[in-house]
Order: structure tokens, then sequence, then C-alpha cells
């Protein structure tokens, strides 16, 4: 202030907000300094990168390949998702038949343990662990193991077949021996056909890839 009671002190003033001449249109003295013009929405003052979908640093997310509450796909392998036909065949053909043998077995054993100790009952009663392991290797291919368990009780089951038919050759006599065939005829295929279908490349590829 220099001590004139009306003098205003222009230094206080900012540069480029002058006070309009007396009675002038505040319009005419150019823009505002700050703020939009006159009739405008004011922008959003949110910082920049931030909005309804930004939960965290840029790059952050669910793991790719993982939905929201989605369950995940099963494993593929070479020949497409799921469990091939085949593969599922020797698992349900290994249950089937070790059922089979486990009954056949336990009616032998019975029989056996009842006083009917002839040589063919006896072999043939090496059908109860076959049968009891081609259940347990069953369950484990269709659960995607290994089908080694499956072949391996197959195969012992068709062991114990053929044993059973060169005791009774040796043993039991002409209509006996016919008889026994028939029974051989009639059981061998399952144990085969489960042995076989456990050993396609369809089987073995899709256990291996587990």
């Amino acid at each position: 202030m220099t001590g004139q009671p009306y003098e205003q002190e222009w230094d206080a003033v900012p540069p480029g907000s002058a006070v309009p001449p007396y009675g002038a249109s505040p319009a005419s003295a150019g823009p505002a300094p700050h703020g939009p013009p006159p009739g405008t929405v004011p922008p959003s003052y949110a910082p920049p990168g931030y909005g309804p979908a930004s939960y965290g640093p840029p790059g952050y997310g669910p793991p790719p390949g993982y939905g929201w509450g989605l369950p995940l796909a099963p494993p593929t392998w070479p020949a497409g998702p799921g469990r091939p036909g085949v593969a599922t065949a020797a698992g349900v053909l290994g249950i089937v038949t070790g059922g089979l043998s486990l009954l056949v077995s336990l009616v032998l054993t019975v029989a056996v343990l009842s006083g009917e100790d002839d040589a063919v009952s006896v072999v043939l009663m090496l059908g109860l662990p076959c049968g009891a392991v081609l259940i347990a290797g069953g369950v484990r291919l269709l659960n995607r193991h290994s089908p080694t368990l499956v072949v391996a009780a197959a195969l012992a089951s068709v062991a114990v077949l053929f044993l059973a038919l060169a005791v009774g050759a040796g043993t039991a006599d002409g209509s006996d021996v016919i008889g026994l065939a028939v029974f051989l005829v009639l059981a061998l295929p399952l144990p085969v056909l489960t042995a076989v279908f456990a050993r396609l490349p369809a089987t073995v590829g899709w256990a291996a890839a587990r």
C-alpha cells in the first residue's frame, strides 16, 4: 500500500485476471482461468486407469484357463477328451469277469470243503484270487490307472482254465472231459476279451496320459 485510501496494489492481482472495467460484461473479460466453459458438464475427476473393472494393479486377474465357479475340464490326451470306449469296455469286462470267477470259485470251494475234492475243482478254486484282482483292476482302470493289473489277472484266469482242462483230461473219463471242454469254451471269451481291450493302444495311451 502507498498510503492512498483508494489506490489498489496491482502487484497482488494474479497475471491474466485483470478486473474488467466498471459496467463491462464478464464474458468480454475472457475465459475464466479455472474450470470448464459455462454450459458444459464437469468431467470425472477419477484417477486415470481406474474404473469399475479395475480391482488391482494392471496385469493381475484370474489365471488364464480358469473360470469363475466353472468346473475344470478333464485332462485330455492326444485322441481327445473323455475315456475311450475300449477302456470302458476293458474295465467293465474286468469287473464282470472277476465277479463270475468269484461266484464259480466260491461254489467249487464249498463243494471241495463238503468232500468233493476232485482235482479239477481244486484247480478251479484258483479263480478266487483271479476274480478279486480282476474286480480291483477293472475299478482302477475306470479311474484311469494302469491296465496292467487287469491284463495280468485276465491272463491268469485263462491259464487256470487251461490247467483245469489239462488236469481233467488226465483224471476224468470221456464225458467229464467233454463237459469240462464246453465249460472252458463258454468261460474263455470273457477273460480273453478283457485282456485284449485292456492292451489296446487307445486304452494304454489314455491311462498313461493321466
